[in-house]
């Protein structure tokens, strides 16, 4: 009966490690996919403007139709750089992703990227 018991608690201990590494995938891959989303209209704010001075998530809604969910407008963040480019990064639950101008390739991190 012990061994069953331990068993059991072997298994659950497996399928609880699996959810929670499927879930942190998710969430990084969710991350990705928002900067891929935003990288167009950011980089159109910045050519219409000039810089990135001002940015703000309510721009992108106003100025060029993005709707953006709570959690989005809540951890977006566009930081201009020395190179007159822009860094935007985004999290997702324990993930960030982040992207050093249009061009750039999309980085994650569970740690903030930009800045």
């Amino acid at each position: 009966m012990a061994v069953i018991v331990i068993l059991a608690m072997v298994v659950a201990g497996i399928v609880v490690m699996n959810a929670r590494s499927a879930m942190q995938h998710a969430e990084q891959s969710a991350a990705a996919a928002e900067i891929r989303i935003l990288t167009p209209a950011v980089a159109a704010y910045g050519l219409d403007h000039r810089n990135f001075t001002g940015f703000t998530p309510d721009a992108l809604e106003q100025e060029y139709g993005v709707s953006l969910d709570n959690a989005t407008r809540s951890t977006l963040t566009v930081l201009p750089t020395s190179t007159g480019d822009y860094c935007i990064q985004i999290r997702d639950g324990g993930w960030y992703a982040a992207r050093n101008g249009a061009s750039a390739p999309i980085e994650t991190s569970q740690q903030p990227i930009c800045g």
